[in-house]
């Protein structure tokens, strides 16, 4: 592997890692007990930073599948297209066929 390779590794776990510790730290500073309630149901208690860190995490992931959804989308439409193309090169082949047949 190359050093620059290795380098962003290291990066990017230390990032990680500095990440991780400011959730711990930020989840034990902000330890009031609430008991949220989403939609008239309540959810069980716990810490205003574990129930933000939470929160948070929740809306990276549904923003991480939102993003997803053209990707999916384009994938489907190539797939048709491609098809598509196959079908129009069997009809060329077909035509070709004849032609020189004749």
């Amino acid at each position: 592997m190359s050093f620059l390779r290795w380098l962003m590794h290291f990066f990017f776990g230390l990032l990680a890692l500095i990440c991780v510790a400011l959730g711990i730290y930020f989840a034990v500073e902000n330890s009031q007990v609430i008991s949220p309630v989403i939609a008239g149901y309540s959810l069980q208690s716990g810490s205003v930073g574990v129930w933000l860190i939470c929160m948070l995490l929740l809306g990276v992931l549904l923003g991480f599948l939102a993003s997803l959804l053209p990707i999916f989308s384009q994938h489907r439409r190539a797939r048709g297209l491609s098809k598509q193309l196959k079908k129009m090169e069997r009809e060329l082949q077909a035509v070709h066929r004849k032609a020189s047949g004749d």
